[in-house]
């Protein structure tokens, strides 16, 4: 099944009374932490949405043309799948591809100018359709697997209606993290408490209720230094993210967006990405893998990679490209840590390949997991050596096979290539007791 969006208040009214809402879609989200301080949100939004290469039967493409592919999952923390659609559910296969990563998947609540007006007037009628809807978003987001919510009031509120939209706002929250331990409802700057539509570009006294009965709030674009100073007055660093926009409305984006978070850093406050597609959009006739590694690679200073927090896995790197260019977001695997020049998928070869001779590649770090003992399978083409935290060369016990069979602490694994220009992996497991 391919999920859709909810288009209408009355078709999202109607999950209230289903009796299939259960968990069909539930991935498990592993390789997940909770920490403080500054997170990374990716807000997923290309050419409406829903496209055909994301849907449960991919999309055929011809030789050397390439979807957009995201696979920087280990540099975020949030993945949101944006649309104008009032109610957008992620399609299934990121939310999977997320939660094996151990990244959050959101779906987006908007309502937009007129229609968007009517909507909420609706919503906001009195408490009960207030709860009413919040169940209903609950449900949805329960029933697909994925994490909580993006709102987006792109439309004036009457101001009496004020007070309801903050209960909402509060009702979606807790009773989402009653609902998931994880989840997170995020607030976009648009709607002030006096009911206009005023986007102010920081966390001020005009917005900071709605900040405050949600987990966090994502700011428009249109910022300055001053006005990230104003807001760092009114909450806490790590709940304010910093709207960029890649298309540079606002903001110093494209090829360009390290300076942007750089400034984001240097407030200790969070980061909202808005469609890092672009690099799709602008140039539809390049490689998408290596266009991705352009544009990350600039970015990785300024942001965390997370480490692993399971060690039982396995994976082909697939990216979601088959070698008969038919993409499937279903068959994505788990990714590399750091993709680089010399580190990144080949379509017209499975796995991963390595450039370099004598080279070590740092494959996966760990967030110091213990085990009893250890097996790692590592297919490749051409000979290689595995390190075990870095600097340990580990003894080969078969032709692709490692073990260990004393207890110790896994926090990273590296290989160092011979003497051959290329060598591909082309399947990597760890088992661990």
């Amino acid at each position: 099944m391919t999920i859709s969006p909810i288009d209408t208040l009355e078709e999202l009214w109607s999950w209230k009374s289903r009796e299939d809402v259960g968990e069909q879609y539930s991935e498990q989200l592993v390789n997940f932490k909770p920490h403080s301080g500054r997170q990374i949100l990716v807000c997923h939004d290309m050419r409406g949405g829903y496209l055909e290469e994301e849907s449960t039967e991919g999309k055929k493409f011809e030789k050397d043309r390439y979807p957009y592919m995201f696979l920087n999952w280990w540099q975020i923390d949030i993945f949101n799948y944006f649309s104008h659609h009032f109610v957008t559910i992620p399609p299934e296969d990121y939310t999977r591809i997320a939660h094996k990563h151990g990244v959050l998947s959101l779906g987006t609540f908007i309502t937009e100018w007129i229609p968007g007006y009517d909507i909420c007037s609706k919503i906001l009628e009195n408490e009960g359709s207030v709860e009413k809807t919040v169940d209903c978003l609950v449900a949805v987001a329960r029933f697909f697997g994925f994490d909580g919510w993006l709102i987006n009031i792109e439309n004036k509120i009457d101001a009496g209606k004020i007070d309801l939209l903050i209960q909402f706002c509060s009702s979606l929250t807790e009773k989402s993290k009653k609902m998931n331990e994880n989840s997170k409802v995020i607030w976009y700057d648009s709607v002030l408490d006096n009911g206009k539509l005023h986007w102010q570009n920081e966390l001020n006294e005009m917005n900071r209720k709605f900040y405050d009965a949600c987990d966090a709030i994502y700011l428009n674009y249109n910022w300055k230094d001053k006005e990230l100073l104003r807001s760092a007055e009114f909450g806490v660093l790590d709940r304010i993210f910093v709207g960029i926009d890649v298309w540079a409305r606002g903001c110093v984006g494209e090829f360009h967006c390290d300076q942007s978070f750089a400034l984001a850093k240097l407030f200790h406050m969070s980061v909202a990405l808005f469609a890092p597609g672009w690099i799709y959009e602008k140039f539809p006739e390049e490689n998408q893998i290596c266009k991705g590694i352009h544009f990350w690679s600039k970015l990785l200073p300024h942001i965390r990679t997370r480490p692993l927090t399971s060690i039982n896995f396995g994976t082909n790197f697939c990216t979601g490209m088959d070698q008969n260019w038919h993409y499937r977001l279903s068959t994505v695997q788990l990714q590399p840590q750091i993709l680089s020049s010399f580190c990144h998928q080949v379509i017209d070869s499975t796995g991963l390949t390595l450039f370099g001779r004598n080279r070590k590649f740092l494959l996966f770090t760990f967030d110091s997991v213990n085990y009893s003992t250890l097996t790692i399978t590592c297919t490749t083409s051409n000979s290689i050596d595995l390190l075990l935290n870095r600097s340990e060369i580990m003894d080969k016990t078969g032709d692709s096979t490692w073990h260990i069979d004393k207890p110790g602490n896994l926090e990273s694994i590296s290989i160092l290539t011979s003497s051959n220009d290329e060598t591909v992996i082309e399947n990597f497991s760890i088992d661990s007791n």
